[in-house]
Parts: structure tokens; C-alpha cells; sequence
């Protein structure tokens, strides 16, 4: 069966903890993060089947009403995405990258999904909010025109306001990739 994900971002630190205990005890689902992100934001990400991860953030958007900065559910996300979230990322092609920063997690997670799915790419890095003041970084990597694609679909799949900034680096060095992926 395919796992959903969901995401809940909060812009208060007690809703996110308090409405994250009820949707983890309302539905039967895995908590994937759970933490207090820059600036001062709170972001919950479940995983599970695709009606109790649908039950679970909606009740979720319910409480949080007024906290809530984004949020989504992702049916069928790509196996790669809740890897990721668990542990480091390792990629056999190191051709080109490409570079996707967004303005909130929940965003930039929807574009990954989409890049993932349509391309022939791979997560090289995956960096949410911490430290990068509440943004998502990701990096994917494959051949050139994958990338250039993956890229492309990213783009399209979300709200070009919340897009911070896109590259795509084609051969790059080797103490690159070494120092993005410590």
C-alpha cells in the first residue's frame, strides 16, 4: 500500500505541540518530524494510510485555525520523501544538481513530490527549516536534462511567489557534493 504524508505548520510553538497530540491520537499514523522551526514556527509531518493521514490533518486545520501557516496531505508520496525524512540521503548520480529553496516547508515538500515522480532524479539532500529560517532547501541529483525537468516540474507544481530561488549546476565539483552532504 502506498503511504500519504501530511504536514501541519504553525506559526505557535504550543498550538503546533497541543494540536499534534490530538491528530496522533485521533488516527493511527507515524510521526515523521515533530519540532520547533525557525523563526519560531512549529511543523508536524505524519505519515500512514491516505484516510487516516486525510482524517488526521484535517482535524488538525480545525484546531489550528488561526496558528496555521500551511498545510497538505501528498497520496502516494515518492518512498524517497519519508527516506529522507528519516535518514541521510546517499544518490548514485552525481552528474548535475539541482536547488530548490522555498519559502515554508509544506511548499517546498509538494514540489519535491513532483519532481521526484516525474523525473529521473534523486534526493541528494533535504534540509527543512532549521537554521534557514523556516525554509526548505532540497537537493536533487541525476543526468542534466533530468535534473533541468525535475527542476521544471517543481516549478509548476507550486505558487512561484513561495519560490526563493532555483539552480542547477551541471558537473559539479566533487568537494561540493562532499561538503552539502556532511
Amino acid at each position: 500500500m502506498n503511504k500519504s504524508i501530511g504536514s501541519l505548520e504553525f506559526r505557535s510553538i504550543a498550538q503546533g505541540i497541543e494540536v499534534g497530540d490530538k491528530i496522533v491520537k485521533k488516527s493511527p499514523v507515524d510521526l515523521l518530524f515533530f519540532k520547533t522551526i525557525c523563526p519560531g514556527k512549529f511543523l508536524v509531518i505524519i505519515s500512514g494510510n491516505e484516510d487516516s493521514v486525510k482524517d488526521a490533518i484535517e482535524y488538525g486545520v480545525e484546531l489550528g485555525q488561526k496558528s496555521i501557516v500551511d498545510s497538505f496531505v501528498i497520496n502516494a508520496v515518492h518512498e524517497s520523501i519519508i527516506k529522507a525524512l528519516k535518514t541521510k540521503c546517499t544518490v548514485k548520480n552525481k552528474s548535475s544538481i539541482g536547488v530548490m529553496e522555498t519559502s515554508n516547508v509544506c511548499t517546498g515538500l509538494k514540489a519535491l513530490d513532483k519532481a521526484l515522480k516525474g523525473s529521473n532524479v534523486e534526493i541528494l539532500k533535504l534540509q527543512l527549516a532549521f537554521g534557514i529560517g523556516g525554509k526548505l532547501l532540497y537537493i536533487i541529483s541525476g543526468e542534466v536534462s533530468d535534473v533541468e525537468y525535475g527542476m521544471e516540474l517543481s516549478r509548476e507544481a507550486i505558487d512561484s511567489k513561495k519560490i526563493i530561488s532555483t539552480s542547477i549546476i551541471p558537473s559539479p565539483d566533487e568537494l561540493i557534493i562532499s561538503s552539502l552532504t556532511k
